[in-house]
Protein backbone atom coordinates (compact mmCIF):
# COMPACT_ATOMS: atom_id res chain seq x y z
CA UNK A 1 0.00 0.00 0.00
CA UNK A 2 1.46 3.28 -1.19
CA UNK A 3 0.40 4.99 1.82
CA UNK A 4 2.18 2.77 4.34
CA UNK A 5 5.86 3.56 2.23
CA UNK A 6 7.97 5.14 4.37
CA UNK A 7 9.57 7.30 1.48
CA UNK A 8 5.78 9.16 1.36
CA UNK A 9 5.14 9.04 4.98
CA UNK A 10 6.77 12.12 6.28
CA UNK A 11 5.37 14.69 3.69
CA UNK A 12 2.08 13.10 4.15
CA UNK A 13 2.32 13.78 7.49
CA UNK A 14 3.54 17.42 7.00
CA UNK A 15 0.49 18.12 4.38
CA UNK A 16 -1.81 16.43 7.44
CA UNK A 17 -0.52 19.40 9.38
CA UNK A 18 -0.61 21.59 7.07
CA UNK A 19 -4.54 21.09 6.20
CA UNK A 20 -5.55 20.52 9.86
CA UNK A 21 -4.04 23.60 10.68
CA UNK A 22 -5.79 25.80 7.82
CA UNK A 23 -9.04 23.92 8.85
CA UNK A 24 -8.72 24.88 12.65
CA UNK A 25 -8.00 28.41 10.99
CA UNK A 26 -10.60 28.80 9.26
CA UNK A 27 -12.95 27.60 11.90
CA UNK A 28 -11.08 29.67 14.41
CA UNK A 29 -11.70 33.14 12.42
CA UNK A 30 -14.49 31.94 10.45
CA UNK A 31 -16.82 29.73 11.80
CA UNK A 32 -16.38 29.84 15.47
CA UNK A 33 -16.98 33.57 15.93
CA UNK A 34 -20.45 33.41 13.88
CA UNK A 35 -21.10 30.29 15.59
CA UNK A 36 -20.74 31.92 18.77
CA UNK A 37 -22.95 35.16 17.68
CA UNK A 38 -25.42 32.99 16.53
CA UNK A 39 -25.20 31.44 20.70
CA UNK A 40 -25.28 34.70 22.20
CA UNK A 41 -28.01 36.32 20.04
CA UNK A 42 -30.05 33.14 21.20
CA UNK A 43 -28.97 33.04 24.87
CA UNK A 44 -30.52 37.13 24.57
CA UNK A 45 -33.54 36.39 23.34
CA UNK A 46 -34.21 33.75 25.22
CA UNK A 47 -33.11 35.92 28.38
CA UNK A 48 -35.34 38.64 27.16
CA UNK A 49 -38.40 35.98 26.62
CA UNK A 50 -38.32 35.19 30.47
CA UNK A 51 -37.88 38.22 31.36
CA UNK A 52 -40.93 39.30 29.36
CA UNK A 53 -42.17 36.04 30.55
CA UNK A 54 -41.70 36.93 34.44
CA UNK A 55 -43.17 40.62 33.64
CA UNK A 56 -46.23 39.30 32.25
CA UNK A 57 -46.99 36.61 35.09
CA UNK A 58 -46.39 39.31 37.08
CA UNK A 59 -49.42 41.27 35.13
CA UNK A 60 -51.37 38.54 35.32
CA UNK A 61 -51.35 38.44 38.87
CA UNK A 62 -52.12 41.84 39.00
CA UNK A 63 -55.06 41.63 37.23
CA UNK A 64 -56.03 38.25 38.31
CA UNK A 65 -55.87 40.22 42.60
CA UNK A 66 -57.38 43.21 40.53
CA UNK A 67 -60.54 40.85 39.55
CA UNK A 68 -60.75 39.01 42.66
CA UNK A 69 -61.31 42.21 44.38
CA UNK A 70 -63.83 43.25 41.88
CA UNK A 71 -65.45 40.02 42.04
CA UNK A 72 -65.32 40.22 46.53
CA UNK A 73 -67.07 43.72 45.96
CA UNK A 74 -69.48 42.62 43.54
CA UNK A 75 -70.45 40.27 45.67
CA UNK A 76 -70.90 42.20 48.33
CA UNK A 77 -73.32 44.83 46.10
CA UNK A 78 -75.35 41.81 45.49
CA UNK A 79 -75.51 41.00 49.02
CA UNK A 80 -76.33 44.12 50.38
CA UNK A 81 -78.85 45.18 47.19
CA UNK A 82 -80.72 41.52 47.76
CA UNK A 83 -81.13 42.47 51.65
CA UNK A 84 -82.25 45.96 50.61
CA UNK A 85 -84.65 44.52 48.25
CA UNK A 86 -86.06 41.75 50.67
CA UNK A 87 -86.38 44.44 53.26
CA UNK A 88 -88.21 46.29 50.73
CA UNK A 89 -90.56 43.56 49.40
CA UNK A 90 -90.94 42.80 53.38
CA UNK A 91 -92.60 46.30 54.27
CA UNK A 92 -94.52 45.87 51.16
CA UNK A 93 -95.80 42.72 52.06
CA UNK A 94 -96.52 43.83 55.47
CA UNK A 95 -98.43 46.84 54.19
CA UNK A 96 -100.59 45.17 52.23
CA UNK A 97 -101.06 42.33 54.60
CA UNK A 98 -102.26 45.34 56.75
CA UNK A 99 -104.85 47.22 54.25
CA UNK A 100 -105.45 43.18 53.55
CA UNK A 101 -106.75 42.33 57.27
CA UNK A 102 -107.94 45.94 58.04
CA UNK A 103 -110.17 45.07 54.77
CA UNK A 104 -111.05 42.27 55.62
CA UNK A 105 -111.92 43.13 59.61
CA UNK A 106 -114.17 45.74 58.09
CA UNK A 107 -115.81 43.11 55.63
CA UNK A 108 -116.25 40.55 58.62
CA UNK A 109 -117.66 43.62 60.72
CA UNK A 110 -119.78 44.77 58.10
CA UNK A 111 -121.11 40.46 57.57
CA UNK A 112 -121.72 39.93 61.30
CA UNK A 113 -123.50 43.51 61.30
CA UNK A 114 -125.71 41.83 58.42
CA UNK A 115 -125.54 38.30 60.25
CA UNK A 116 -127.14 40.00 63.12
CA UNK A 117 -129.86 42.46 61.17
CA UNK A 118 -130.74 39.28 59.55
CA UNK A 119 -131.29 37.72 63.13
CA UNK A 120 -133.31 40.20 64.56
CA UNK A 121 -135.69 40.72 61.09
CA UNK A 122 -135.91 36.50 61.40
CA UNK A 123 -136.91 36.92 64.96
CA UNK A 124 -139.07 39.47 64.46
CA UNK A 125 -140.93 37.49 61.82
CA UNK A 126 -141.28 34.98 64.07
CA UNK A 127 -141.76 36.92 66.84
CA UNK A 128 -145.26 38.73 64.45
CA UNK A 129 -146.16 34.63 63.48
CA UNK A 130 -145.85 33.57 66.68
CA UNK A 131 -147.97 35.91 68.33
CA UNK A 132 -150.79 34.77 65.71
CA UNK A 133 -149.80 30.99 66.55
CA UNK A 134 -150.13 31.46 69.77
CA UNK A 135 -153.84 33.37 69.64
CA UNK A 136 -155.08 30.70 67.20
CA UNK A 137 -153.46 27.76 69.52
CA UNK A 138 -155.45 29.73 72.90
CA UNK A 139 -158.31 29.69 71.06
CA UNK A 140 -158.31 26.26 69.83
CA UNK A 141 -156.99 24.70 73.03
CA UNK A 142 -159.22 26.75 75.84
CA UNK A 143 -161.79 28.57 73.61
CA UNK A 144 -160.55 32.15 75.44
CA UNK A 145 -159.99 34.87 73.50
CA UNK A 146 -157.11 36.87 74.28
CA UNK A 147 -156.48 40.02 73.15
CA UNK A 148 -153.40 41.04 70.42
CA UNK A 149 -151.23 43.20 73.30
CA UNK A 150 -151.32 40.32 76.17
CA UNK A 151 -149.77 37.41 74.02
CA UNK A 152 -147.49 39.90 72.44
CA UNK A 153 -146.49 41.31 75.96
CA UNK A 154 -145.69 37.76 77.29
CA UNK A 155 -143.99 37.16 74.17
CA UNK A 156 -141.98 39.70 73.97
CA UNK A 157 -140.87 38.86 76.94
CA UNK A 158 -139.72 35.34 75.81
CA UNK A 159 -138.67 36.95 72.73
CA UNK A 160 -136.02 39.20 74.50
CA UNK A 161 -134.14 36.43 76.25
CA UNK A 162 -134.08 34.79 72.74
CA UNK A 163 -132.41 37.43 71.36
CA UNK A 164 -129.88 38.35 73.90
CA UNK A 165 -129.19 34.37 73.81
CA UNK A 166 -128.93 34.61 70.05
CA UNK A 167 -126.50 37.87 69.75
CA UNK A 168 -124.35 36.77 72.11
Amino acid sequence: MPQLDLAVFLPQIFWLFVIFGLIYLFIAYSAAPQITQVLERRQDRISSDLAEASSLQAQAETARAAYEKALEEARGKATSMIAAKRDAIKIEVEAEYSKLTEKLGAESAEAEAKISDAKDKALDDIQAMSADICQDIIRSVSGLDLDEKTVTKKLNAQFSTARETANG
